[in-house]
Formats: C-alpha cells, structure tokens, sequence
C-alpha cells in the first residue's frame, strides 16, 4: 500500500467510460505523482450499478482534483493502477544489469 507523500508512476489508463464521464482530471501514463491521501474506494462501475460494492484501495493525488460525491468525498483512483517510484527504478536497474 501507499503512504501521503510517497511518489508513484500510474501504469495502467484504461479508464471504464464511466471514469472518463465522472471525473474531470485523471493522470496521464508513465507519470510521476504524490500520493496526497490514501483511503477505501469503490469501483464506479459497480457503484453506479448499485450492485455488490467491493472496497479496494484508493489514493488522491497532489494537482489532480475531481468532483466530490453527494457525501462530499472526492473521487480517487484505484492504487492497482500505480507503482511506487522507486520500485519501477529498482527493477529498471535489474533489467539494466541483467542485460550487461
């Protein structure tokens, strides 16, 4: 899991049309954020179908702000799609190595 604070590169932006139509910023591939919040989420899909909610991981992230819901929280993404910084530049480094 991520910590506030900590750096992380989103790998995968195959956002569901119903992300796409609900949030207004959502981060770019291959790019560097700060983690600025860490939480439970809930899947759109699933919430906007009203069927069995499954929780999972979610995290905001510094300079990408989106609409809140009618509770007032601000919608996040799913942690799945992100890995820490410094993980990614680990296993580059190994590869690197492997290669030589």
């Amino acid at each position: 899991m991520f910590s506030v604070g900590q750096k992380v590169v989103l790998v995968d932006d195959k956002w569901p049309d119903a992300v796409k139509e609900l949030y207004l910023q959502l981060p770019v591939l291959d790019t560097v954020y700060i983690v600025r919040a860490v939480r439970v989420g809930v899947k759109v899909d699933e919430l906007l179908m009203d069927m069995r909610r499954v929780l999972e991981p979610s995290i905001l992230l510094i300079g990408i702000v989106n609409p809140c819901n009618y509770l007032g929280v601000e919608a996040g993404f799913a942690a799945s799609r992100f890995r820490a910084l410094d993980e990614l530049k680990t296993k580059a480094v190994e590869e690197k190595e492997a290669v030589v």
